[in-house]
C-alpha cells in the first residue's frame, strides 16, 4: 500500500490517495484529477506540479495527462528533499495525526473504510485544523487561501 501525496505550496491544502499495489504513472496521473477537482472546490487553480523523480511521475501516462490538463511539470533534482520540504512535512503530519492514531485503535481488515477515515481527516485538515508551524501561523489551509486572494485583490487594486 502507497500514499500519493499533493500539497498547495502557498496555502498548505493537501490530497492525499491510497494505493494498493505498484504505484504506476496512471494511478499518479489520476491523482491529478483529484487534485484538480480539490483545488477547484477551494477556488484554487491548479497550473503546474513539482515532483520527485519517482518512476510514476516520469511515467508516459502521467507525462501524457500533465500535458491533457495544460500543466507545467518541474521535477526536483535528484538528492534535494528541501524542494519537496513542505509535502514531506505533510507526511510526517499525517502519521502523527492520522496513521498512528488509527492504527493504535487496532488491527485495519478493510482498505476501503481505511481511505475512507483518511480522506475525512484531509478534509478536516484543510478546513478546520490549525496549523502551528512558522508559516501557518495557527490558521487553515483555508484561511491562509482567503487571506492570499484579498491581498491579491488589494493588488489589484
Amino acid at each position: 500500500m502507497w500514499q500519493l501525496t499533493a500539497v498547495d505550496i502557498a496555502t498548505r491544502v493537501a490530497v492525499v490517495q491510497l494505493v494498493v499495489g505498484d504505484k504506476t504513472a496512471a494511478v499518479a496521473a489520476l491523482l491529478l484529477d483529484q487534485l484538480k477537482k480539490t483545488l477547484r472546490k477551494h477556488g484554487i487553480t491548479l497550473e503546474g506540479v513539482l515532483t520527485d523523480n519517482g518512476p510514476e511521475f516520469v511515467g508516459k501516462a502521467f507525462k501524457t495527462r500533465v500535458s491533457e490538463l495544460g500543466l507545467h511539470h518541474y521535477r526536483i533534482p535528484p538528492r534535494s528533499p528541501n524542494y519537496n520540504s513542505v509535502c514531506e512535512r505533510f507526511h510526517g503530519t499525517v502519521l502523527q495525526e492520522f496513521y498512528r492514531a488509527h492504527f493504535h485503535r487496532g488491527r485495519v481488515e478493510d482498505l476501503a473504510l481505511l481511505d475512507k477515515a483518511l480522506q475525512a481527516w484531509a478534509v478536516d485538515y484543510n478546513n478546520d485544523r490549525p496549523n502551528n508551524g512558522d508559516y501557518m501561523a495557527g490558521r487553515t489551509p483555508l484561511q491562509v487561501k482567503k487571506q492570499l486572494k484579498r491581498r491579491i485583490r488589494q493588488t489589484a487594486a
